[in-house]
This record gives structure tokens, sequence and C-alpha cells, in this order.
């Protein structure tokens, strides 16, 4: 039995609907009751499916009654029902014509049709129209805004299509079933995506992970120690691919209908996968996380249980405590609509992510922010056609070095339903470049690892960018903007620290990342030598002068911390210079160097019997003095724990 609808209303409302504006048309509240009766029985046809008799009867009406307004409103829904739209647009038209203000909902429907056969500037004067009255439902209200914006975008985007030549990632990766929701390590040697095998109710998610060798991706397999005979889907990788966040559904044990569980590598095994609780979990639905670069936060899909109400995007950050703070809805990106598939660049100022509420080309599009300054999220971009399209484009991944992106579509040629794709993303839309280091920390005597903490700073702002641990293997990843300087400190109760300087700001990409062995030197309860020097990589002075410049009270500040935990520690500190210019005042440079470090500490409190200080001039380089480079790594501060 058809059904038909105006606009979410029943067209059997419309005989009791009442006319707006003075009567010179006639409705089926004016009507006289021959043509009240004639009309029921033309409209009781087109409910029992009869269509071809019911436009016969409301035709007949029309003829006699030519401005009765229900019967053209009729005659253009069944029209709509067999998608003849011109037909359905006629009889709309010759309704606004006899009563241009009986029914608001009109020009929404008359738009709605011009957006499905793409005449835009028509379907832009419709909207505008339907807006122009004020009273309306709150629903079509918001869905006459966001189809107004999208016949605004699109004619432009159609005629300014953006760079796109999608490669299918090849049998390696993709398969005959549904291939989605891709995520890259930092280091772009891991890929992870989700599988779906089998159709409807016995359908059945997987996730599967490839290696990358020799620049090739091997063939992938079920990653093990996570799948089940239940659902594992839309995933996240960490940069340093030892944490994997990922979703489960509808398990009785469950806070909601779909939650957020997460895996730790650990010795190359995977964990077995826990649930991330609450707040992060709710009664509702959550999904599609996206893991930040250096694990302090996850952005995620939050919505209601069990498809109700709409899909919104937030993000949690890890606490100082070790747990997860309550989501914030990123408020900027959502809409009235759905927002989904969040993927966070490892510059930690991008993100991608999916939507049917901004203006777009289709079902779902796909959208570019970036985090300013003050923490808010810039107005969302298209990424523009035909890398978005009137299908649904709903997750996208993007390497380090923002160049190649990955994305999943049901394109012509593919393997299987859905399949990934590569493609080189348009310098526009890609992230800020960003690089990593990552390093091993180890035991300068055993060699063992060790578990130590880490901070990075940001030199220019001298706040912390990073504050965190190494693994269990003693390793850790740290995504790190070019564009900046850092420092980084790492340090273990009872060991000397080590420093690190990563001069970034006159970098451009991150075709050398920094790969750091780090040997942390126990300190001894009575030392009998000097220790191995600790080099301040973070202490800088102005050039061809001993005074210290203010980013050097970072380092500086650690230095005293080390010497305040460590009441009976007694230290040297060495200056040294490169052998430009004169010898000996090289060594008088040197030597005030090294006091002015001094007496900074003595400032802050350490006492002076615990610290020397001594300049070595040229004496003793540790690398080349015939490149820039090496000069820089000879001009340094120095510590070495002396005898006791």
């Amino acid at each position: 039995m058809y059904k038909y609808s105006f606009i979410y209303c029943s067209i059997f409302l419309l005989i009791f609907s009442s006319a707006l504006s003075a009567q010179d048309y006639i409705t089926t509240k004016t009507a006289p009751q021959k043509l009240r009766d004639s009309y029921k029985k033309a409209y009781s046809y087109t409910q029992g499916a009869d269509l071809a008799k019911g436009r016969k009867e409301l035709l007949k009406i029309i003829k006699k009654y030519p401005t009765f307004i229900n019967a053209y409103l009729v005659l253009g829904e069944t029209y709509r029902a067999e998608n003849k739209l011109d037909k359905t647009v006629e009889y709309f038209e010759k309704a606004i014509e006899i009563a241009p203000d009986y029914d608001a909902r009109i020009y929404y429907s008359i738009g709605k049709i011009a957006m499905i056969q793409e005449k835009y500037a028509e379907a832009n004067d419709q909207f505008t129209k339907f807006l122009s009255y004020p009273k309306k439902s709150e629903e079509l209200d918001k869905k006459a805004k966001k189809m107004l914006g999208d016949a605004k975008f699109r004619p432009t985007a159609l005629a300014n299509p953006v760079e796109f030549e999608p490669v299918n990632m090849g049998e390696n990766i993709n398969s005959e079933r549904r291939d989605y929701f891709p995520s890259i390590t930092a280091d772009e040697n891991v890929f992870v995506y989700t599988v779906q095998k089998g159709q409807g109710r016995s359908a059945q998610e997987d996730l599967h992970m490839s290696v990358q060798k020799d620049g090739k991706w091997q063939k992938s397999i079920p990653i093990p120690g996570i799948n089940t005979n239940e659902n594992e889907a839309a995933q996240s990788i960490s940069a340093d691919g030892k944490l994997l966040v990922f979703t489960v559904c509808n398990r009785p044990e469950d806070f909601g209908s779909c939650d957020l569980y997460f895996s730790i590598k650990i010795n190359n095994k995977w964990t077995k996968p826990q649930n991330l609780g609450q707040p992060i979990n709710s009664k509702g639905w959550e999904s599609q996380p996206s893991v930040a670069p250096n694990g302090d936060a996850i952005y995620f899909t939050r919505g209601g249980a069990r498809g109700q109400g709409h899909k919104d995007i937030y993000v949690s950050h890890l606490q100082k405590d070790g747990t997860w703070g309550s989501p914030i809805n990123i408020k900027e990106l959502n809409t009235p609509f759905n927002e989904g598939a969040p993927y966070i660049h490892p510059d930690g100022q991008t993100l991608y992510f999916s939507s049917n509420g901004h203006a777009g080309m289709g079902n779902f599009d796909l959208f570019i922010s970036k985090k300013q300054v003050d923490g808010t999220w810039s107005t969302p971009k298209n990424l523009g056609y035909p890398i978005n399209s009137p299908k649904a484009e709903e997750a996208l991944a993007v390497q380090l070095d923002g160049k190649l992106a990955y994305i999943a579509s049901d394109r012509d040629g593919g393997m299987g339903s859905l399949d990934i794709y590569q493609f080189t993303l348009p310098q526009d839309l890609r992230p800020d470049a960003a690089t990593y280091a990552k390093a091993r920390v180890i035991d300068a005597k055993t060699k063992k690892s060790l578990i130590a903490s880490l901070e990075i700073v940001d030199l220019e702002t001298g706040k912390p960018f990073v504050q965190s641990l190494t693994d269990r293997d003693g390793e850790f990843v740290v995504c790190l903007p070019i564009g900046k300087d850092y420092s980084l400190n790492v340090n273990k109760k009872s060991y000397l620290f080590h420093s690190e300087n990563f001069a970034l700001k006159e970098s451009s990409n991150k075709d050398e990342p920094l790969l750091l062995l780090i040997e942390l030197q126990r300190i001894e309860d009575k030392p009998t030598i000097n220790t191995k020097p600790i080099i301040l990589k973070n202490v800088f002075f102005a050039t061809g002068s001993a005074k210290l410049k203010d980013i050097s009270k970072t380092e500086l500040n650690k230095l005293k911390e080390l010497l305040e935990q460590q009441p009976k520690l007694k230290i040297q500190i060495n200056g040294h210079t490169d052998n430009v210019g004169d010898d000996k005042d090289n060594l008088t440079l040197s030597n005030n160097r090294a006091i002015a470090v001094k007496t900074y500490l003595e400032e802050q409190g350490i006492a002076a019997d615990r610290l020397t200080a001594k300049g070595f001039g040229e004496e003793k380089p540790i690398d080349s003095n015939e490149t820039p480079k090496g000069r820089a790594n000879n001009r340094r501060t120095e510590f070495v724990v002396v005898p006791q």
C-alpha cells in the first residue's frame, strides 16, 4: 500500500489544513460537501496504490474547480512516488500560482527536487523562500539551512575540482570484502584497518594489519589476540604502534551499545583487550577513535544508543594521574546532524573528519579543521570534489609528511564492495609538517632497558609539550610539529638526566626522523672518578658572550632539581668552544660561560661549595670543526660528577 507524505506530514492532514490568506482559492475547509466527497474518493485511490485512477479523479476535480489547492498538491505527490520529478514540480508550481502562501513547505519540497536534479540556483531560491517564512518546524528549518549550504557549495566545487588520483592499495590490503577505516603508525611501517566478513546479520568485523618492507605493504593478517567471533572495528593505532584503541559492540558487560576498548603491545604481543571505561564510554554509543600523536588524548564519536539522536565528535585528555578526563564536545566541528570518524594527524594540530551537516557534495563528506592558538578549532573546510562525491566518504588517514592520504571508497573497479585507496593530498589540504623522535633508554653500565620520565618543552614558550614515561622496553616515540625548537629531558631517580635539543624551527620536512639511544648514568653513593660528561644541550648564550639566554632556564632548572634531590652530589661545569677565533679568547669565553652557569645555580640556592667551573676553550672537540653543524656541537656546556 502506497503512503505519501508532504514533507513529514501525511497528505491526509492537508485535507483539514486551512488557508493562510484571503480566500480567492478553495481548500478542503472551504470546499462544498460535494467537492469534499469527490476529493476523499480520489485520495482513497492514491492510498490504495491505484495512482492512475486517483490522478484521473483529481484531474476531473481540477477541471471543475481549478482553484482547489489540495488537488494540485496530491497530484504532485503521486508523480513523486513514481520519481516523475518534473511532473511533481509542475503541479506544485501550479499550486503556488493559485496560493503562494498556502503552505511554505511546498518551497522546501521543490528545493529538494532541484537538488536531486542538480539545479542548484533553483534550489537556492526555493530554500531561501522557505526560510523566509517565520512559522515552520525546527526540524525542517534545520534541514533547509543545510541544503541551502549544499546548493551554494556544490556549483563552486564542481567548477573547481581538486587534484585527486586514487590508487587501489592492491590485493595485500584489499579483498573481495569490505575494507575500511585505515590508520598508520608514525614511522609508516604498520597499517591497520577494518575488514567486514559476511553480509546482513551474519556480517562480522575484524581488525587486520600489514607491515611495510622494502617500500611494499605485505599481505595483511588478522591482528593476533585482538579479534573474536564478535565485532572489532573502527580502530586507531598510536604513533609508536604500541597502543590500539578500537570499537566493540553489544557485549553484555559493556556500558552502552558500542564501547571503546584498548590493547597494549608488550614484548611484541598485544595484551588482552580491556574496556576503556567511564567517562569515555557511556550508556550511549562510542566509536571511531583516533589516538592523539603522543597518546595524551583520544578523539572519538559519541551518539545515542542504537542509532538514537545525532552523532558528535568528542575529545578526552589524559590526566596527570593516568585517568581519562571527561569527554569534551568539540562544538566548532559539530552540527545538528552527524559528525564522525575523527583523525588527528601526528602534527597534533590538524583534524580530519566526516560530516553530513556541513555544506557538502553528498551524504557524508570529509573535512579538515586546524587547532588555533587559543585551543579552539577553525571553521571546517570541505576537502572538495572529487575527493568528496555524492556518495558517502567517511574515513581518512594521512601519513606523517602530509603528502599521502588513505581513503575507503566503493568506486568502480575495486576488488570488493569497499576498498582502501591511497592518493596525493592537495597542498592546501595538508597538515602541518611534522617529524618524530624515537628513542630507547638504557642503563649506561648494564645496558638494560629503563622505565624513565621524559619531558619535551617548547623552548619558545617554556611550556611542556609532552610529559610521559617510556614503555616497559624503555622506548618512546614522540611526534613533533616542525617549525619550533624543543628540549628533551629524560630522567630517572638515582640517575643523571639526559638532554637533547630538537632544532626544528628552520626545518621543512621529516626526511630524517630523530633516532636516539639514551644511556643514563647511575649516581654512585661515593663516586671515585669523574663521570662521563652530561652535555647541557639546551643551554644557550648570546653570540660571543657569556650572557645566558632566557630559554636556558628550563634546562638549568632541571639541573637544579637534580642537585636538590641529590644533596651530596658535587659537579664541575665545563665550557667548550669551536676553533673559530683566537685560542686565548676562546679559553676565556668558555671559562666565563661555565662560571655563568655556576652563578645561576648559586642564585637558585645551590651551595657554592658543591659547584666548580672550568673552561677548556677549543681543546676538547667532539665533532669536526669543518662544518657548521660540527662547530655547533663543539660549542657546548656540560657537567660531570666529581669524586667526593
